[in-house]
């Protein structure tokens, strides 16, 4: 099986409402009001279709179609699918890893939607879901922590909590960073809103400074934390494990690299890592890094670049595959967004997304 063909297509889809989180160092980030995505189809020789989402793409970063559609093609035209690890390898020189970024660069979300690809057409071909290609699923529906982003309107809050709290949502994720005295006030708006046995995990999004965090998280462990996502900016794994030597609240961090992974397990800084097939460049460097993890004792969620449906299918799949998934996961993209590519749109039950048993990511996307 050899891809022969390969086409993109721009989409762009507004959010329910604007969001906004910190930023890194201190500060606020700007408000967004909507998403820039690209999907990669792809055409092997014997006839077989494979979709791939770049997720949720910088706004200072979106590509032009045809410069990007020329790269994209030169990674996987002439390429057999089922060789994924060589694949990446090659991946790894035409779209580089940012040595100053972690999470959704374009190189890196560009990288997972190749690894969709591929993995879709390998399903196809061999008539298998995703999930039976990592080893088969350990679970069939996947826990989703909601996530409320920074907005000052205490009663829309309130509202948006109770809300979720009716659709059978138990788990959360509040971001905060920016202003720590409204923070308290908006936790506590979610305690009180979601109730004592749910369970809250917060980000501040590499707002504070170490003496910020371990201040703040101590502020606000009396709110029953379930972890602190991000606490301090720069992802160095010597001051993360100092912060954690100083507090009692478990501690989160996105993991985007094997190599990130032994360094956070040396310097033992962090209770849970933090992976996604955006922020990992695709389920197949994810998957190495989540079984790094469940080796070294260090629990697992999936993260989220707030993919669309096609992506978020993708993460469904590898969670269905990773046996210590041991926090609720932040999949709310088909959630946040005022439409889909799917013809028929993921929906939550319960506060959980279910495992499909069908092949492959996308087919009924609309393009």
């Amino acid at each position: 099986m050899k891809i022969t063909d390969v086409q993109l297509f721009p989409y762009r889809v507004t959010r329910r409402y604007a969001t906004q989180i910190a930023r890194e160092g201190g500060g606020a980030r700007d408000v967004v009001e909507d998403s820039p995505f690209l999907f990669i189809r792809a055409t092997t020789d014997d006839g077989h279709v494979g979709w791939g989402e770049i997720s949720d793409i910088e706004p200072d970063e979106v590509p032009g179609t045809a410069d990007w559609q020329q790269r994209v093609a030169a990674a996987l035209v002439g390429r057999d699918p089922i060789e994924i690890a060589r694949l990446h390898a090659d991946w790894a020189q035409l779209f580089p890893e940012p040595a100053d970024q972690a999470g959704a660069s374009l190189n890196r979300l560009t990288r997972a939607g190749l690894d969709m690809v591929c993995y879709d057409l390998a399903s196809h071909a061999t008539n298998t879901p995703v999930c039976g290609l990592l080893g088969g699923r350990w679970r069939d529906r996947i826990r989703i922590s909601w996530v409320a982003f920074i907005r000052d309107d205490l009663g829309l809050l309130r509202e948006e909590i109770a809300g979720k709290c009716g659709e059978g949502f138990t788990a959360f994720k509040l971001k905060v960073g920016v202003d720590i005295d409204l923070d308290e006030q908006r936790l506590a708006v979610m305690r009180e809103t979601a109730g004592p046995r749910a369970s809250i995990k917060i980000d501040p999004n590499g707002g504070w400074n170490r003496d910020q965090a371990v201040a703040n998280i101590a502020r606000l462990a009396r709110f029953d934390i379930a972890g602190v996502e991000t606490p301090v900016g720069g992802r160095d794994a010597a001051e993360i494990a100092s912060v954690r030597r100083e507090v009692d609240v478990p501690l989160i961090e996105h993991v985007v690299t094997p190599d990130d992974a032994l360094d956070y397990i040396r310097h033992d800084s962090l209770d849970y890592f933090n992976i996604a097939t955006t922020g990992c460049g695709g389920i197949h460097p994810a998957r190495q890094i989540a079984q790094m993890a469940e080796t070294a004792g260090v629990g697992l969620l999936l993260g989220s670049t707030v993919e669309m449906g096609p992506g978020t299918l993708a993460q469904i799949q590898l969670a269905a595959s990773i046996r210590g998934l041991t926090l609720p996961s932040d999949l709310v993209g088909p959630g946040l967004y005022a439409d889909d590519v799917l013809a028929q749109p993921l929906t939550y039950i319960d506060g959980h997304l279910a495992v499909p048993g069908t092949i492959g990511f996308g087919p009924d996307i609309t393009l």
